[in-house]
């Protein structure tokens, strides 16, 4: 859990970050049958909205196509 949460610390995903703190907090209590179960259907709401931000982030990029591809107009 902590891997996850820095690697979306990194990519400025602050919401999922927060939920994997309070999953791992959650279930650091050892209270699996309420508030970790909890928190963890919260964490895979939170990763599939960034799952489909990302998704819809990377298609866009793709329909841009490559930097490389830039060209500048002709003088």
């Amino acid at each position: 859990m902590q891997q996850l949460k820095g690697s979306c610390s990194s990519i400025g995903a602050s919401r999922m970050k927060n939920e994997c703190m309070s999953f791992r907090d959650n279930c650091g209590q050892r209270s699996v049958e309420g508030s970790c179960m909890g928190s963890l259907q919260k964490l895979k709401r939170e990763h599939a909205i960034l799952r489909q931000k990302l998704e819809s982030y990377f298609q866009l990029l793709r329909q841009v196509g490559p930097a490389g591809a830039a060209t500048r107009p002709a003088m």
